[in-house]
């Protein structure tokens, strides 16, 4: 019983966590050093529902800390120089600066694997345009702590959910699709979406709930924004198919790790996708 106690995830855990990432995700500017300000907390279900009641406590918690180390920082910030045109140079203090207000949340692990890590961290920079228009985040790093103690972060590029030009009318294409859950429609807005059934540590713009054979990161489609043609590219484990037709996939093993080939090939304009024959994909480009 002891061993069952020590092993679960206490608010201190998760605070002292987001602590390190807030200092290990810290991206260097011109005149300051951006840290991330937006942190996403992923719990294994059972710590999740026991440390529930004392969720805004946790966040208030967390915040108060994020704040508290910024001003740490600052503090003890060390001069830098800043080279002037003509060669020369002047000392000035780097500040330290968050983009926006620090924000905490707290979601479910629902991974298969999330007993073994039942702490996961997300951080992003929340993109610095108007909450109506932003695109989201550029770089999105993930830190998981196993059940054993270890941590492992890794970070991902991608564009953010919440883009503009959904809003302005601006839509390259659509998807329809019927999962676990029932029908489902999308209207593609950025030049590239990732599609399956997500993860804690997998961001897709489209989440499907669907099989285990539809992997977490399935398929990717992408356009050219010069030509406005579309490419797909497979993902999977179990495959892709395009009318009937087979993607070769990208992602190959090399020394136990996936490696991706950057195999891509023509999406028709319109077009059934399949997913390792359990879903199927409806895909319809837009009128140019």
């Amino acid at each position: 019983m002891r061993q069952q106690e020590a092993a679960q995830v206490t608010p201190e855990d998760i605070i002292h966590l987001i602590l390190e990432e807030m200092q290990a995700g810290m991206c260097p500017s011109f005149y300051s050093n951006l840290v991330p300000s937006v942190y996403q907390v992923f719990l294994y279900g059972e710590d999740l529902d026991r440390l529930r009641p004392l969720e805004q406590r946790m966040r208030d918690e967390a915040v108060r800390a994020l704040e508290e180390k910024l001003a740490e920082l600052n503090k003890s910030a060390e001069p830098s120089k800043l080279k002037l045109p003509l060669g020369g140079a002047k000392h000035r203090k780097k500040k330290y600066e968050a983009l926006g207000d620090f924000t905490v949340e707290f979601h479910e692990n629902t991974d298969d694997d999330a007993r073994e890590n039942p702490l996961i961290i997300h951080s992003t920079f929340p993109s610095e345009a108007s909450s109506d228009d932003r695109v989201g985040t550029l770089t999105e790093r993930v830190t998981r702590r196993s059940a054993d103690g270890q941590t492992i972060t890794t970070a991902t590029q991608r564009s953010g959910t919440l883009d503009a030009r959904a809003s302005a009318g601006i839509v390259h294409a659509s998807i329809e699709w019927e999962d676990d859950t029932g029908a489902h429609s999308y209207q593609m807005t950025k030049d590239l979406i990732k599609i399956g059934r997500g993860a804690a540590d997998r961001w897709v713009d489209v989440k499907l709930k669907a099989k285990k054979d539809v992997s977490r990161e399935h398929l990717q489609i992408r356009r050219d924004a010069t030509t406005g043609e579309f490419f797909i590219k497979d993902l999977s484990t179990l495959g892709t198919t395009v009318n009937g037709k087979r993607v070769p996939g990208s992602i190959e093993q090399v020394n136990g790790a996936d490696v991706d080939k950057n195999l891509e090939v023509p999406l028709p304009g319109k077009a059934s996708i399949g997913l390792a024959g359990v879903l199927s994909l409806e895909f319809k480009a837009a009128k140019a």
